[in-house]
């Protein structure tokens, strides 16, 4: 009889695999009872080199990434820098430059220098823009510039569309500078604030710009903006985060109060003189925020705790009343 063959020893099996490469990429499938054999031991081989190779790849991509991509993750892990933040065209350059003489010469007259914080108060019926740099401990007043134009009348803004310029606090801040403005050169005044959305007012896009045409902003003469514009610009870049334009509707005096007392808009006119006069009496910006329907100043807050504060100890201590 003849001997029943035998299998075939897996060492020689894998010595065979590795040794012939034709069994991994045969130029025919292999038949019968051996074959079948073979393409099972080559599928499993192959799917386990591959994971094996698979694993090592993204082994060696976690621990060496390409320069390119360690780049851009450092680059978006860095903060980012005031040049990032502080827009600018090629056109808002030029014009800067050419206000650039003119703007030094007058602040060296006054004892300024380019880049000192900047504040600045709008008044509506006077037309007037006042701009202030912060010099030798206080806001000092470097110019004033006439206002083109604006839209309205005295009184506050409501709605979107209503033509009126708004009134109250606001800041400004490197996000809002427009250097590719359709009116020359112009800056987001930020209406509206805090105040405003609580009186659920409404409107967008309120702006300080050149080209002296308003739509419900504050027009500005082009030569006029440049300068205003180069002044706010170098302030930033100096690190000045932001800063304030306080809008009244005329200088908040006791004069112009009484000459305006039977307006609707008197009581807030009234709210508004408490942050005119905190800068007239320290020549520092004042602390606004927020409470009841109306702007609350530092002071006035200071004053309301020490007020709460006397009538929780009397009621604590009823023999002192």
């Amino acid at each position: 009889m003849n001997a029943r063959p035998q299998p075939m020893p897996k060492r020689r099996q894998n010595k065979m695999l590795f040794r012939n490469p034709k069994i991994f990429f045969p130029a025919r499938r292999p038949v019968g009872r051996k074959g079948k054999r073979i393409m099972c031991i080559r599928t499993r081989r192959l799917t386990r080199y591959t994971v094996l190779a698979l694993c090592a790849l993204c082994a060696a991509w976690t621990a060496f990434p390409p320069p390119s991509a360690a780049a851009a993750k450092d680059a978006t892990d860095a903060p980012l820098s005031l040049q990032d933040t502080l827009p600018t065209t090629p056109k808002a350059d030029r014009l800067m430059t050419q206000a650039e003489p003119r703007v030094k010469k007058e602040l060296a007259r006054k004892g300024m220098r380019l880049g000192q914080p900047v504040f600045m108060r709008i008044f509506k019926l006077s037309k007037q823009l006042e701009l202030w740099l912060y010099s030798r401990g206080e806001f000092r007043l470097f110019k004033t510039y006439p206002v083109c134009n604006y839209s309205g009348y005295v009184g506050p803004k409501l709605a979107e569309g209503d033509w009126q310029s708004p009134e109250g606090f606001y800041t400004v801040s490197a996000e809002q500078m427009n250097p590719k403005s359709r009116f020359h050169l112009s800056f987001n005044i930020g209406y509206p604030n805090r105040y405003d959305a609580e009186r659920s007012c409404t409107g967008s896009a309120i702006m300080v710009h050149g080209n002296c045409v308003s739509q419900g902003c504050f027009a500005m003469g082009n030569e006029q903006i440049e300068e205003i514009y180069l002044l706010a610009y170098q302030a930033f870049l100096q690190g000045q985060e932001q800063f304030s334009i306080h809008i009244f509707p005329f200088p908040m005096t006791r004069e112009n109060l009484v000459k305006f007392r039977y307006s609707p808009w008197y009581d807030f006119w009234s709210n508004l003189t408490a942050g005119y006069n905190a800068f007239e009496q320290t020549r520092q910006v004042p602390t606004i925020s927020t409470g009841r329907g109306r702007y609350v100043f530092e002071d006035e807050k200071d004053q309301w705790i020490r007020k709460r504060w006397v009538l929780i100890q009397k009621e604590k201590n009823p023999q002192e009343r």
